[in-house]
């Protein structure tokens, strides 16, 4: 090759060369600015999505007002129709939107005991023996000993089996741990983690819980369930743990005053608390943030027992 020749070639090798190194520079600068408008989007659908939660505080405290519950409580539950989803709202490019739910429709999952947990998956369709088995194998996931409860799994059941995730042996942070409990049923998952819940306040409202939990609940007869599910029908509610116990016939109501004990400290019969669930986002923004947070009332005022932002 003459002299001429291997210079035309070096030129063209450098030409190239110079565009590769100019596409590598445009392409980090893309990622880099993409990298910073994701935080930026992330930052501002974190404050679009506490903004929800506000908005929500802000209607359950409206509530308390209109209905006069200066004391903490009222003849007519304040909150009883707060449920419901809100439209979206608009603040500048940001938007947000939440929802409002009965923390007394489900269960909390580290509270309930083996018993109830052998109910809801009774309820929830499992026959009584797999009901019992998958209720052990959930107190054993949450509790903190390694003692195999007759049916239950522990830590060496799990290895033995080969399972993905081992049991935590500690509270339950996602309803979505059940899912890994050694042998549970897919159906039965499924339908169970409808009812439940975590970090709630541990009573349930029978004016507000689905069949399924009232069933959970100890002393809870067929025909107590009924009854609660009958007024609420006809747009009434049961005021108090008496005139429930009026409602049912001799035999429900010897069986719910039997349960008293364990009964009474686990019911409401108003909504004391509500479970807020909050998404925040930038308008035309694929990054979208989700906060979650547990309101009680007392005192007339509304309180944030916790709030999650994710």
């Amino acid at each position: 090759m003459n002299r001429r020749g291997f210079a035309l070639l070096a030129s063209i090798w450098l030409m190239v060369a110079i565009a590769a190194v100019a596409f590598e520079v445009s392409y980090l600068a893309r990622s880099s600015r993409l990298a910073v408008a994701n935080t930026l989007e992330q930052e501002q659908g974190r404050g679009a999505a506490n903004a929800a939660l506000e908005h929500a505080r802000a209607r359950l405290a409206r509530l308390l007002v209109e209905h006069g519950d200066a004391a903490g409580s009222s003849l007519a539950d304040p909150w009883r129709f707060a449920e419901g989803k809100s439209d979206t709202v608009q603040m500048g490019e940001m938007r947000y939107a939440f929802s409002l739910e009965d923390d007394g429709a489900t269960l909390d999952v580290n509270r309930v005991t083996e018993a109830d947990l052998h109910r809801l998956f009774a309820a929830c369709g499992a026959d009584d023996a797999l009901a019992s088995r998958m209720a052990q194998r959930v107190a054993d996931w949450r509790d903190e000993d390694d003692s195999r409860r007759a049916q239950g799994a522990e830590r060496t059941d799990y290895l033995a089996a080969g399972a993905r995730e081992l049991p935590r042996d500690g509270a339950i942070e996602r309803v979505d741990e059940l899912r890994d409990v050694l042998g549970m049923p897919d159906t039965l998952w499924r339908r169970a983690r409808t009812f439940l819940n975590v970090g709630g306040i541990g009573q349930v409202n029978v004016n507000a819980a689905p069949r399924e939990v009232l069933r959970s609940l100890p002393g809870m007869s067929d025909a107590a369930v009924e009854a609660l599910l009958a007024a609420r029908r006809s747009g009434e509610r049961v005021a108090n743990f008496q005139e429930l116990s009026d409602r049912l016939p001799p035999g429900d109501r010897a069986a719910l005053l039997d349960a008293s004990a364990q009964l009474l400290p686990r019911l409401s019969f108003d909504a004391f608390a509500m479970r807020v669930r909050g998404e925040g986002w930038v308008e035309g923004s694929p990054v979208h943030v989700r906060a979650e947070a547990l309101m009680v009332r007392g005192g007339g005022a509304v309180f944030v027992q916790w709030r999650r932002i994710r």
